[in-house]
This record gives C-alpha cells, sequence and structure tokens, in this order.
C-alpha cells in the first residue's frame, strides 16, 4: 500500500542502438482485412515472429515522435512494456528518436504480450509509463476526484521524512467494488456488475477475510523479465493497485473474530455514524518514482469478465487511455497558492475535548488501578478533540505535508468520511482483550480510524498497513449547526475536524501527566488546522 523509502540510485543509462520495430503484414481473413490484434489472437503461430523480428525487441525501445495539436505542441513518447504512445503534459517539444516504428506496430507488441500474459493468469496489468515532470501527485489527485466531490471513494498515499523524500506515491480514484462494514452488517458493492450484498458478520469471522475471498483465484500474470527495460511495474515496493481503505481500532480482527468475549453491544457511542471498515478496489492507479522523475499510469484487467483474451485487451486498451486522458488531454486544474505561515494564528474555533480524560486524571486514575491490582500490565486511552473549520480536508492534508511530514501519509476519502493521516510506523496487531474491555469502559466515544490502520492488499498478494497515528477523521454529512461563509468568490462550508491521542498508562506512572501528554500529541494536527486556514481562506 503505502510508498516505502528505497535507497536513491542513479537510473538506468537509456539504451542505444534501437533496433526497428516488428511489423506484422496485413492478413486477409475471408475477404476481410484483419487488424494487427485481431491477425495476432487468431494466428498464434505468428508471435513468435513478432518477438524475434527485431533486435532489441521492440518493447525495449524508447520512441518519441513530435507532433501539434490545435491547442499547443505536445511530446509523444513511448516506453516500457505494455507501451502505445501517450501524450505528455509537456509544453515542449521533443525531438524523434526513431520515426520508423507506427502506432499499429506498438499495439501489435503489446497485443502478443497480453495474450501471452492471459496464458499465465487471469489478472494483467497494462500500463504507460510518462513523465512526472509537470505532474506532481497532488495535482494528479486533483485531477482524478473533483474539488467539492467529497463522496467520491478516492486515495493519495505518499511517504515523506524530515530528511529523505520517498520514492513512490500512489493516486487512485473510483474503485471497481467496494466493502463497508459497520458493526455486524457487511455490504459488498460491486460497481462493474452494478449488484449489492449484504452480509451480517456470523457468516464472516472478520471482514478483512472477504477482499481475500473475493481474490480467491486470482492470479496477476507479470512479464517476462526479457521484456523489461527497467520500467517493469514496481509491484513489490509500491501499491500498484488492489483492495485500500481503512479500518477502525477493535474491527480488523478484535471486535469480529472475538464478538463473543469483545462484542459490538459493550463498544462505546458511536457519535459520528461511521463505518467500521472501508475498502475499495482499485484496478485504475497511477504510481509516481520520485527518483526516476516518472509516473506508471496503470489499468488492470480481469480476463474472467470476458469471454475472450482479445475482448479484454481491446476494453482494456479503451480504459487505459480514458484514465490517461483525464491526466493529460485536460486543463489542469488549478490549486489554490499561498504562504507558509509556520506560527500562523488560527481563523476558526479553537479545538474542543470531548473525553472522559479530564485534567484531573479521572480515566488515568481508574486506568492505573486496574495496572496496580494487577488486571493488565498496560493501558492507553485516549482523549477525543473536535475542530470546526472553514478550510477543506483537501487544504488540510497539503498543510499536513509541511507541518508534519511522516513515512506513512495518507489523503483517503472513504464512505461517509474523510481521512488524513500523517502515520510514524506499520501496524502490528495484538489480541488484548481484557485491555479492550477496559478502554470500552473508560472511552465515551468509538475510537473509530484512530488506532486502527490504513492500507492496501495488492493484487500480488502483499499486505501493507500503517497504524493510523496523527488522523484527523472529517465527517462528510453536514450536521444541523454547521456554518456557511459566503466571502470570497467561492461559498464554503464549514468542517468539523475529529481528531484523537492517547497515553500508555502504567502502575508507577503519574495520570496526570496522560493529559499533558495527548495535548502535545495533537499539537502537529491543529498547526496544519492553523496553516490550511491563514493560507486557504
Amino acid at each position: 500500500m503505502c510508498p516505502r523509502k528505497q535507497p536513491v540510485h542513479a537510473p538506468e543509462q537509456r539504451r542505444q542502438g534501437l533496433g526497428d520495430s516488428a511489423q506484422l503484414p496485413s492478413t486477409l481473413h475471408g475477404s476481410k482485412l484483419q487488424s494487427p490484434s485481431q491477425f495476432l489472437f487468431s494466428n498464434p503461430n505468428a508471435m513468435v515472429g513478432a518477438l524475434t523480428v527485431s533486435s532489441p525487441p521492440p518493447w525495449k525501445t524508447l520512441q518519441t515522435k513530435t507532433s501539434v495539436s490545435s491547442r499547443r505542441n505536445t511530446s509523444i513518447m513511448t516506453f516500457s512494456a505494455f507501451s502505445p504512445s501517450f501524450k505528455c503534459l509537456s509544453t515542449l517539444s521533443t525531438p524523434s528518436i526513431d520515426d520508423d516504428d507506427d502506432d499499429d506496430s506498438i499495439s501489435s507488441n503489446e497485443a502478443v504480450r497480453f495474450s501471452e500474459a492471459s496464458k499465465n493468469g487471469n489478472l494483467v496489468p497494462l500500463y504507460r509509463c510518462i513523465f512526472s515532470d509537470q505532474l506532481t501527485p497532488v495535482l494528479a489527485y486533483r485531477c482524478l476526484t473533483r474539488e467539492g466531490d467529497w463522496e467520491s471513494p478516492s486515495f493519495l498515499f505518499e511517504s515523506i521524512d524530515q530528511e529523505l523524500q520517498g520514492r513512490y506515491s500512489v493516486v487512485g480514484a473510483r474503485p471497481a467494488m467496494e466493502i463497508v462494514a459497520k458493526d455486524n452488517k457487511v455490504t459488498i458493492m460491486d460497481h462493474e456488475e452494478g449488484s449489492r450484498t449484504e452480509e451480517e458478520s456470523s457468516t464472516e469471522e472478520d471482514p478483512m477475510e472477504i477482499p481475500k475471498r473475493i481474490m480467491r483465484g486470482w492470479k496477476w500474470s507479470r512479464p517476462s523479465q526479457s521484456q523489461l527495460t527497467g520500467h517493469d511495474l514496481p509491484a513489490d515496493d509500491a501499491f500498484c493497485g488492489g483492495w485500500l481503505g481503512y479500518f477502525s481500532y477493535g474491527t480488523a480482527t478484535e471486535r469480529y473474530a472475538l464478538k463473543k468475549r469483545l462484542p459490538f453491544s459493550c463498544a462505546p457511542e458511536d457519535d459520528r455514524n461511521l463505518p467500521d471498515v472501508h475498502f475499495g478496489l482499485y484496478d485504475d492507479v497511477i504510481v509516481f518514482d520520485h527518483v526516476e522523475k516518472k509516473a506508471y499510469v496503470i489499468h488492470w484487467v480481469r480476463l474472467d469478465r470476458y469471454s475472450t483474451a482479445e475482448k479484454a485487451y481491446n476494453d482494456g486498451r479503451k480504459r487505459l487511455d480514458i484514465l490517461l486522458s483525464r491526466v493529460q488531454d485536460i486543463d489542469p486544474p488549478r490549486l489554490a497558492a499561498g504562504y507558509v505561515k509556520l506560527h500562523a494564528c488560527p481563523r476558526g474555533s479553537s479545538s474542543s475535548k470531548m473525553s472522559s480524560m479530564t485534567k484531573e486524571g479521572q480515566a488515568c486514575k481508574r486506568a492505573a488501578m486496574h495496572t496496580l491490582v494487577g488486571n493488565i500490565f498496560h493501558i492507553a486511552p485516549s482523549q477525543h478533540f473536535q475542530r470546526r473549520t472553514l478550510a477543506d480536508p483537501f487544504e488540510v492534508y497539503r498543510a499536513l505535508r509541511v507541518v508534519n511530514p511522516s513515512p506513512y501519509m495518507a489523503y483517503l476519502q472513504a464512505r461517509g468520511c474523510v481521512l488524513i493521516s500523517s502515520s510514524p510506523e506499520i501496524l502490528t496487531r495484538v489480541k488484548k482483550v481484557k485491555g479492550k474491555h477496559l478502554i470500552d469502559q473508560l472511552e465515551v466515544a468509538k475510537q473509530l480510524p484512530y488506532f486502527g490502520g490504513f492500507g492496501g492488499m495488492s493484487f500480488n498478494g502483499t499486505m501493507d498497513v500503517a497504524l493510523a497515528l496523527g488522523t484527523i477523521v472529517f465527517p462528510t454529512s453536514p450536521r444541523y449547526d454547521t456554518m456557511y461563509s459566503y466571502m470570497g468568490r467561492n461559498m464554503r462550508r464549514e468542517w468539523i475536524a475529529h481528531f484523537q491521542a492517547g497515553t500508555g498508562i502504567v502502575a508507577e506512572g503519574e495520570p496526570n501527566e496522560g493529559w499533558r501528554e495527548c495535548e502535545n500529541k495533537v499539537g502537529a494536527l491543529v498547526r496544519a488546522i492553523d496553516l490550511a486556514e491563514s493560507t486557504f481562506l
């Protein structure tokens, strides 16, 4: 899921000695002239010739062609496995390296590789590798998800640290399927099939098992090493497609797998009415490689949805072209600019607390008593804070990237809420039933995503989930008492930001220290809202 930091190394040098690409003969089938892809799928013996005509193979070549559009000069560039031409956002013209290869030849070579890959699996990626020097992850996200479209599931995951930029950032939108779980009910929505099913959790030990069940029988096919040019998908290092979302504290395994010992009826009140689990199946993603200054635009083709490999390939090409057009063939959206004022004064209301943890430390004292008598050795209750602001969630995320860069940063639009996070660590799940029972008694409201997790399960089977610390949740449904501002060119609505912080309690600890620790932990989140307000309002 989350982009991982990789050691920086010099990009591979551009290969020289580009060979002529393979040209497939036009062929009459009866009296009808076949297209290159039709010829390849109906004449498998022709594939060997297509793969061996040129040296090196056509998918190892780098080609540039210059064309002029009605709007501006654009660069057309083709490289990587599965890579016909694409339009670059650059307004600069790139000189041609090899004008001998035409689009039909490129499509033919791609069709060959797709057909071969379909023999080894039923999940095949089609992708283009493009320049990223004029397309940032933040801008790409705004291209895929319009401003104000808060209910559309989508995400932007990044890795940022004080000293080192993470190598990969990932953007995705419009999931093909969604899984939403709340208490005992699990809803599965398949947007491709237009179906919705509901299941009681009594038949499912854990909602996290549902993605695995759906993916059972899926096998992704990776091109062989002989087809690679250094532009292979970084599927082992970054999330390149699959299930991605969040789960709340206590629901990933404990609340469902241990429902007889940790029932939903014992959970604190849900004051925000949010799902416990939300995951989307993203088969359209864009992966940015910040070391080599390129981006992979990816569409995954599920062959079980098609009667033939040819139909799967043709439809996959169309869908990939649509994804490319959403970041290339449009006027780039304008993002609000501003000055970074790290000592800005807040313009919105101050944060209010909603917690049983008072300054006098009553909840901490109760927790400490349980450690003294030996019921538990350690417990971590939390405080719940609220903050009203006219800055929207995406503006707050942009500010959080400046105020508190972290190894696992996320902007995630889910059902009913927007989640932004700057987490420092990966999630490890440990079942501590007694401690969770006590937290249910001490907390006045559900923790929800806080201390839960966000991340993904990739198509290749890897799972990468970060611990949801340093997290703000913005419910998308306005409350009856939210304000509106009509100043400026656009109307703004008031958002209610929810964030939490916890503290560890042990027998020898000082209860009052827990209250102060929680206040300090949310400082970066509060400063992010302050910065967003001073910059964008």
